[in-house]
């Protein structure tokens, strides 16, 4: 998909390039020259989503990686807090249903980390008499809202992504009925070149450029038979 995009966005400029080599041609009229500059718009707006695509994805990589290094801060955390607990004399209740779940989605955990500092925080002096670090409660909040921050950047890179890509189909769309246009111009002014309907039609076409087959060479024909051939 991202390939076509772009053989089609090569395309448009191919063909903005074509246009504005013949500008006289296409600034004639008023309608002409509106023409060639809402190409040359579609083409910057392309250039700018497909820009902005990239940087979606960059930002994606760099939350990807924030949320696996949170995670794993989160559960050490988390796993401190629980084996900690076993140890500090408070109600049963409290203690006694903290388990660290095995395997949890992402939301399970980011749920489940927030129940548990809520849980003990108001027992924070408690557990650091029994062995927890003193910063560690704070820590864990800190990484809590780390994971939720780097689980939003990784949601809203996705969305900026699915949102330039619609843009960027509507105004190639845009763009193809542009050059429809201007096509139509080439063809219908009198003193237009030929050569320049040709070269605008060439520079449209989208996809790889194909060459031509290499000639295969002739075949060598064979040297005629000698009597001397015949009789042996």
């Amino acid at each position: 998909m991202r390939k076509q995009v772009r053989r089609r966005h090569d395309a448009h400029v191919r063909a903005q390039g074509v246009c504005a080599e013949h500008n006289a041609l296409f600034d004639a009229t008023a309608g002409g020259q509106k023409m060639r500059a809402a190409l040359g718009t579609h083409v910057a707006e392309v250039d700018r989503l497909l820009a902005l695509q990239e940087r979606s994805v960059e930002d994606r990589r760099a939350a990807t990686e924030q949320c696996r290094l949170s995670r794993r801060k989160l559960r050490d955390a988390a796993n401190a807090v629980v084996k900690v607990g076993k140890l500090v004399n408070l109600d049963a209740s409290i203690m006694e249903t903290m388990r660290l779940p095995a395997r949890t989605s992402d939301d399970e955990l980011l749920a489940y980390t927030r129940g548990l500092l809520d849980r003990v925080s108001a027992h924070g002096d408690a557990f650091v008499a029994e062995g927890l670090p003193p910063d560690l409660l704070k820590s864990l909040g800190a990484a809590i809202e780390a994971f939720a921050a780097a689980r939003d950047a990784q949601s809203g890179s996705r969305q900026r992504f699915t949102a330039a890509a619609a843009s960027i189909r509507e105004t190639l769309d845009n763009a193809d009925k542009t050059v429809d246009v201007l096509e139509a111009i080439a063809v219908n002014t009198p003193t237009a070149h030929p050569e320049v309907l040709t070269k605008l039609r060439i520079a449209r076409r989208v996809g790889p450029r194909v060459t031509a087959p290499a000639a295969k060479p002739s075949p060598i024909p064979a040297p005629p038979s000698t009597p001397a051939d015949k009789a042996a």
